[in-house]
């Protein structure tokens, strides 16, 4: 299910494959010009800098971040510090002149293999500068042996200030070992995708600002 790949490698392959004809619908009124995105800060042990990478929709619809993947373990194999894997990073959002920005969606996958006696859990949070968020999270219990998929949408949706406004996610991946054999086995939990990546999408909903 996991494959490794160098940074250099993930950022390559996320440039090829980053968007699809289908990827998202095109708005029914899309605004001039173009959402920018840059990459401002990036903490936590899962995802080190300069293996992060942005892209934005060519229909301002959706972005998509990339990184060389997230994953949590214990048992054989395993240090104590791989139980616990997250990352946090930073965003600064430019909508179009005129309009504001909010993120209604935002999708996550991967896999687990947990042994019987162990269980895992994802925990994701979404904020946009200036909003309230709430974190959503998905537990799983061993055995289990399965791909995952968590979307987060938020209700009602928060558009950030007429201005432009910070985007900040994180993820955290644990797995408990519980009652399994860790000296025979492994569980893990992973962010990842057929190719070897994290990637995560976020979907975007752009809205006029008040004339002023």
């Amino acid at each position: 299910m996991l494959r490794t790949l160098t940074a250099a490698g993930a950022v390559l392959a996320f440039a090829a494959t980053a968007f699809s004809p289908g990827t998202a619908a095109a708005a029914d009124d899309p605004p001039p010009g173009r959402v920018l995105i840059q990459v401002t800060t990036i903490t936590g042990h899962g995802c080190p800098a300069g293996t992060v990478a942005v892209a934005v929709s060519p229909d301002n619809t959706a972005f998509t971040t990339v990184f060389g993947g997230l994953l949590a373990q214990v048992g054989a194999g395993s240090k104590p510090a791989d139980s616990l894997k997250q990352c946090r990073i930073g965003l600064s959002v430019t909508p179009p002149r005129g309009y504001t920005y909010a993120v209604d969606r935002a999708d996550y996958s991967g896999g687990v293999h947990l042994e019987k006696g162990a269980s895992g859990t994802v925990l994701v949070s979404n904020y946009v500068e200036g909003t309230s968020y709430v974190p959503k999270k998905l537990a799983f219990f061993g055995p289990a042996d399965e791909d995952w998929r968590l979307s987060d949408v938020p209700d009602p949706v928060a558009y950030a200030p007429c201005r432009p406004a910070a985007f900040t996610f994180s993820i955290a991946l644990q797995v408990d070992a519980g009652t399994s054999d860790t000296p025979a086995t492994t569980s893990f939990l992973a962010l990842d995708s057929p190719d070897g990546n994290a990637r995560i999408v976020h979907r975007l909903s752009l809205k006029r600002c008040p004339a002023t």
